[in-house]
């Protein structure tokens, strides 16, 4: 009796239990292969996306460099301006202590003529 016991649930394993088995393993492979195909296409959307962006980003960095080139034009140009004024400033300043000068001696020469 045991034999048959047996022998019924071996056979229901077989008839039964044995294909629906095959049958889920040869669609979890098949659900294994779609998510390596969407992978593998993410992959490549993604390295695409980032292509592009790349390339944005190379456009802007070049934009950036020369508008920085040009204000370091300016501020080099103002630079100069700015020490050409300080000499200015300079030399007037100087100026001005010599006429002080010229002034002071001027009064006391007059001072010392003779009033008429």
């Amino acid at each position: 009796m045991s034999d048959n016991v047996l022998e019924s649930v071996r056979a229901t394993v077989q008839d039964f239990l044995a294909p629906e088995l095959k049958t889920h393993g040869v669609k979890l492979e098949n659900l294994e292969r779609r998510l390596d195909d969407t992978k593998e296409v993410l992959r490549a959307e993604i390295q695409t996306l980032e292509a592009k962006m790349d390339g944005r980003f190379g456009g802007l960095e070049a934009r950036m460099d020369g508008r920085f080139a040009a204000l370091d034009g300016r501020f080099a140009a103002m630079d100069a301006r700015f020490a050409t004024l300080e000499g200015l400033i300079r030399n007037l300043t100087q100026q001005v202590t010599f006429e002080s000068g010229l002034r002071e001696r001027m009064a006391s020469l007059e001072a010392r003529l003779p009033k008429q």
